[in-house]
């Protein structure tokens, strides 16, 4: 169990964050596809990400190098039947994606998962997939495990229910080795790195609206560095904005649009917001400055959710400090991340001493409370430990954490940092 105790003090610090865990995953499941050789600089070397380097290997790629700073990829003229059952672990990127990739694997590829990933809803891509000709199995109301016959399948278009970046990108990446084209229709634009991505590796891609359209063909690998993570650099960003005597500036991060809805929401609660671009390649990145301090509650809903949805917990929490209420509404795909993340958030705000209703798409905050220190746990989810620390720097009392190994999914050395960052006295 951890301790964390508040920062009275002021901040003024530059963080540098880990490799974006999206297109760390994108670049290691893509290079079985793609020909020569995948080079990922700064890549994020994470549990989750792991998880996807064991499942490309065991489909027969090779890896050449693989060091904290840069990760070597080569697939083999022909992707193999995996021997043995694959372990996404915690992954829900591994299993969604990988489904996709699986498609295009003569032979039987089983996928499976912890406890937790075992719970997590896979028919939103068993069945499109099936609607492809590709056969899956899966557990009694599409749960994981799955296993994937692949070979030869057919394109199709597929209207999603959800918003799901993981869910189109499981489809375009059969549409890869598929008979016909694959279109995919959106009811909100999700985060767009797989497009991005195959379009980069020079595969034939194109966006009308909503609808995203994959061509069958080939890939070619390449090499980047990738951008830091805004997911993990919005707990810094939280951090800053909860006092208004901090400043952090997140260092080489990722500004895909499809991914900074939180740093504009912060913006709209008042904390202060800067962007300095830097480059374009392979999608655009900076330093983007926060100063605090959030006021002024919002609304937040529909198109919004699907370009935070990992940072609307940290919304949540910052609202309680913002005078008035704030409304969270549309994200009931929470309910089914790592942990039931809406219910979790508010046991740990309410544990604190914050006015919080759950609702069953998200939340009614009432601010601004005085948070409390409390015993809390994360449930085995990387996102609410951190939830949990930054909500500790404005507590009046120590705030006692059960949990936290769980940072290790995707931020591993995330409390090493915040002790080194946190002031003294």
């Amino acid at each position: 169990m951890l301790e964390f105790t508040a920062w009275k003090k002021p901040v003024k610090a530059r963080v540098a964050v880990p490799g974006d865990k999206s297109l760390t995953h994108r670049g290691i499941l893509f290079s079985a596809l793609a020909e020569g050789e995948m080079i990922l600089e700064h890549w994020l070397d994470a549990a989750d990400t792991r998880a996807s380097v064991r499942l490309v290997q065991a489909l027969g790629v090779e890896v050449r190098e693989l060091s904290p700073e840069r990760l070597v990829l080569e697939r083999p003229r022909r992707l193999q039947e995996a021997v043995t059952p694959i372990d996404a672990a915690n992954s829900g990127t591994t299993m969604r994606l990988g489904a996709g990739l699986a498609a295009a694997v003569h032979g039987l590829t089983v996928l499976y998962g912890d406890a937790s990933l075992s719970r997590r809803p896979m028919a939103r891509v068993v069945e499109p997939l099936r609607a492809m000709g590709v056969q899956v199995l899966a557990r009694e109301g599409g749960f994981a495990p799955l296993a994937i016959q692949g070979g030869r399948h057919q394109g199709g278009q597929f209207t999603l229910a959800v918003a799901s970046a993981q869910v189109k990108s499981s489809l375009l990446l059969a549409g890869l080795t598929a008979e016909d084209p694959v279109r995919v229709i959106e009811p909100a634009l999700s985060r767009d790195h797989t497009e991005r991505l195959i379009a980069a590796m020079g595969g034939n891609i194109t966006r009308d609206g909503l609808a995203v359209t994959v061509y069958p063909g080939s890939l070619h690998a390449m090499a980047f560095r990738v951008p830091g993570d805004p997911s993990s650099g919005a707990f810094w960003a939280a951090i800053a904005a909860l006092d208004a005597d901090r400043a952090v500036t997140v260092e080489s991060m990722l500004f895909n649009p499809t991914r900074t809805g939180f740093y504009r929401v912060l913006a709209q609660m008042g904390a202060s917001v800067h962007w300095d671009a830097v480059s374009e390649l392979p999608e655009p990145w900076g330093h983007v400055e926060v100063r605090g301090r959030v006021c002024r509650p919002v609304v937040v809903e529909g198109a919004d959710i699907p370009q935070m949805i990992d940072e609307v917990p940290l919304v949540a929490l910052l609202a309680t400090q913002c005078e008035g209420t704030t409304v969270i509404r549309g994200a009931e795909e929470l309910r089914v991340k790592e942990s039931d993340r809406i219910q979790v958030t508010g046991q740990i705000l309410r544990s604190l001493g914050a006015q919080v209703e759950d609702r069953p798409d998200g939340w009614v905050i009432e601010g601004p409370t005085r948070l409390h220190g409390a015993e809390v746990d994360a449930r085995g989810d990387h996102r609410m430990a951190m939830l949990a620390a930054v909500a500790a720097t404005v507590a009046e009392s120590p705030v006692r954490l059960r949990g936290e190994d769980a940072v290790r999914i995707s931020y591993p050395d995330f409390f090493a940092q915040y002790h080194a960052l946190q002031p003294e006295g």
